[in-house]
């Protein structure tokens, strides 16, 4: 797997552990979604039907931007290969 995860200067090389963090993060982020999507807008007052419209077309458009993502991922990596992204301090002594 290509991915490098950095937790505290330490590197997770565990193929395991990099997949239920990955699958962690995504499942994270569908959670959070359906919370906005079937709590708080009907909370809010949004309409059902108006709600049933949001939901369809949200997930179509995370299909679309999660194949249009793996497309650019690829490109990008064939391009110009491994790319690593990394913050660090400035003032670190």
């Amino acid at each position: 797997m290509a991915t490098r995860i950095v937790i505290n200067d330490k590197e997770v090389t565990n193929p395991v552990a990099k997949v239920f963090l990955i699958a962690g993060a995504i499942i994270i982020a569908a959670l959070v979604s359906a919370f906005v999507i079937f709590i708080l807008l009907p909370i809010i007052g949004v309409a059902v039907t108006l709600s049933v419209g949001f939901i369809v077309i949200f997930i179509a458009a995370t299909i679309i931007s999660a194949a249009t993502l793996a497309f650019a991922i690829i490109i990008m990596g064939w391009l110009f290969g491994a790319a690593e992204f990394r913050f660090e301090k400035t003032n670190k002594k």
